[in-house]
């Protein structure tokens, strides 16, 4: 039986290189579809920060030209493996990406709530997708379908319609296009084309966002979503939920223009990696059998290493990018009310918007004996919060799928989350979480208040949490049907 050949597309993968959820999973799909007889490839940035000897990573193929900002320039693909895989990885190495950061610049948050990237990111990206769309022409590769991620790669399937428009033996490749964050999109001027070498006049999708009346702009994220095959995003709900002006950012009549080709999958997690039997970062191992006396030990551990005292009162995780979408705005007020009138401890980890840390060091100034916060992101300290936590806190404005709550509900962290997006379709209220609907702080009080009186008696939650399947075989299943109706 013939195996179809998928390249995947995307600006990160765990353990390569990781800045969010996307890495992680870059790094855990494409595996799970291996063992589905699909011959799965992936293409990122060699970004400097990657190490070079630590994934035995070799040379494939020197100076591959291409023409960029009207100059020709070269670039090299390398090739290495995922640890423990069979899925290859190739490199594109250019100087672009020899920084030892993803990104060389921060986020611009646009008026509407949406945001984007410096320029010189979205040249970047449109760098390493014309380089991807070259080294499938000059290395003649075969494959079925290119499976594209987020805006960093969403004018790839343009790239591929105007190959095949101009060049006679290549190949129309089918596209599949995932949003990960439909609020991340990858918005500059129309020299962005110039730059890229595209025409505008080529190809339908270009053509229209050209010349819609939006400010001289070009949108990577309209773009793939005018012109892959399918769209997908990473949990059913969101899917519906982007259809619908609240949650469209501005592209809920393409989105619905394109409803017919619209799934929705629910990402997966790493079970080998978020493994409260095998992980090597908490205190004491553990499994759904035996967790009392185990998670008893780690959240003493995490009280000790937060500087918070040892007590046997409700103690509540918060893991996250410290931006308003994660329902910082609700959160903080319905804290401070709980804090004052209730025994309950807060450990927080995170980075993001300076006037959320600044806000999480203030509570913690406020009431030293009852929050903590870590403003870093160390993913061995995430692992013993997940471990060491009664609950976990994810009252999200929005949010695609959200693994947080998943990885919570492996270590038997309960769940607090509201009803949206991912959290919906993976919290089940009073079963393996507690969920609250209107965005508003009075409901996200009156759900922690909830929890605290559920403190006592939340064995029969934890353990359903702990039994809930989230490992990425479901997930790659119904990806192995999407693909499949694709090609």
């Amino acid at each position: 039986m013939k195996k179809n050949k998928i390249l995947m597309a995307a600006a990160e993968l765990f353990p390569l290189v990781k800045v969010g959820g996307l890495g992680d999973v870059i790094g855990s799909l494409p595996d799970a579809l291996t063992k589905l007889n699909l011959d799965i490839n992936v293409i990122i940035p060699f970004y400097g920060v990657i190490d070079k000897n630590k994934f035995k990573i070799k040379l494939v193929k020197k100076r591959i030209s291409i023409e960029i900002d009207n100059k020709k320039t070269y670039f090299d693909l390398y090739q290495t493996k995922v640890p423990k895989s069979k899925v290859k990885i190739f490199l594109i190495k250019h100087k672009l990406f020899n920084f030892k950061k993803i990104y060389l610049g921060g986020r611009k948050y646009l008026k509407s709530g949406k945001y984007t990237r410096e320029i010189k990111d979205i040249e970047r990206f449109t760098f390493f997708s014309k380089a991807v769309a070259e080294v499938i022409k000059k290395l003649n590769w075969n494959i079925d379908l290119l499976h594209c991620h987020d805006w960093h790669t969403a004018l790839l399937p343009t790239f591929l319609d105007e190959y095949y428009i101009k060049y006679k033996d290549f190949k129309n490749i089918k596209t599949l296009f995932t949003i990960h964050n439909l609020a991340n999109q990858g918005i500059s001027g129309l020299d962005i084309l110039d730059y890229a070498g595209l025409d505008h006049k080529m190809t339908p999708a270009l053509m229209e966002d050209y010349y819609d009346l939006d400010g001289d702009k070009i949108d990577a994220m309209k773009i793939g979503i005018l012109s892959a095959d399918y769209i997908n995003t990473v949990s059913p709900n969101y899917a519906q939920e982007i259809l619908t002006k609240e949650y469209g950012e501005g592209l809920e009549i393409y989105l619905q223009r394109r409803k017919k080709h619209l799934r929705g999958i629910v990402n997966g997690i790493d079970y080998k990696f978020f493994n409260p039997q095998k992980d090597k970062f908490i205190k004491n191992k553990y499994t759904v059998k035996n967790y009392k006396k185990a998670k008893n030990n780690n959240k003493k551990y995490l009280q000790k290493e937060y500087n918070l005292p040892i007590q046997d009162v409700p103690l509540f995780g918060l893991v996250t990018r410290l931006v308003k979408q994660k329902g910082l705005d609700i959160l903080l007020p319905a804290l401070e009310n709980i804090l004052i009138k209730q025994k309950i401890q807060l450990v927080v980890l995170g980075t993001g918007q300076k006037k959320y840390e600044e806000a999480f060091i203030k509570l913690t100034n406020k009431y030293p004996n009852k929050v903590s916060s870590k403003i870093t992101f160390n993913a061995e300290i995430a692992q013993r919060i997940y471990a060491g936590t009664d609950f976990f806190l994810m009252p999200s404005r929005f949010e695609p799928c959200g693994l947080g709550q998943m990885i919570a509900m492996r270590y038997g962290s309960i769940p607090i989350v509201r009803s949206t997006g991912g959290l919906k379709d993976t919290v089940k209220n009073n079963k393996t979480g507690l969920v609250f609907n209107k965005y508003k702080k009075q409901e996200l009080e009156k759900i922690l208040l909830k929890s605290i009186k559920l403190y006592n008696k939340r064995d029969k939650i934890i353990k359903n949490c702990m039994l809930t399947n989230f490992s990425w075989e479901n997930s790659a299943q119904q990806y192995l049907k999407l693909y499949n109706k694709i090609i």
